[in-house]
């Protein structure tokens, strides 16, 4: 004969388990995110960002470089038919420069703003930052 105490825990068990996968989820940086009734995600060119979502609130921009030596490039089908050449590199022999820009949207105070990292033009990351303001 079971105890009253199982059947509750044997209930809990599938609460939890969704619980923990949520949180998972948030940890993880998003690929993805809505403008409007789009959606941006990673490897989007900027100029379908820019079309998508408009100005940025907010643009840094940078270089950085990278170890590797450069193979000849081969081409890559991108989403929605985009073709761009990806450099293959060969690391410890020289430096690559990659140019690096962020830019920031803010939708108002009812959505999460989001930062939008691109290399080389392409989105590489998205990450979510706190609620929007007013403007």
């Amino acid at each position: 004969m079971r105890s009253p105490g199982t059947r509750a825990g044997l209930a809990a068990r599938p609460l939890i388990a969704v619980a923990l996968s949520l949180l998972a989820l948030a940890a993880t940086p998003a690929l993805a995110f809505r403008c409007g009734n789009r959606i941006v995600s990673e490897g989007d060119h900027y100029s379908k960002v820019l079309k998508i979502c408009g100005e940025p609130t907010g643009v840094q921009e940078r270089v950085i470089y990278r170890e590797g030596v450069t193979r000849p490039r081969f081409r890559v089908d991108g989403p929605n038919g985009l073709r761009y050449d990806e450099e293959v590199l060969q690391y410890d022999r020289s430096y690559v420069e990659v140019l690096v820009e962020e830019w920031t949207y803010n939708f108002g105070p009812s959505r999460l703003m989001q930062l939008v990292r691109f290399e080389n033009g392409f989105v590489v990351e998205v990450d979510q930052l706190g609620y929007g303001y007013r403007e």
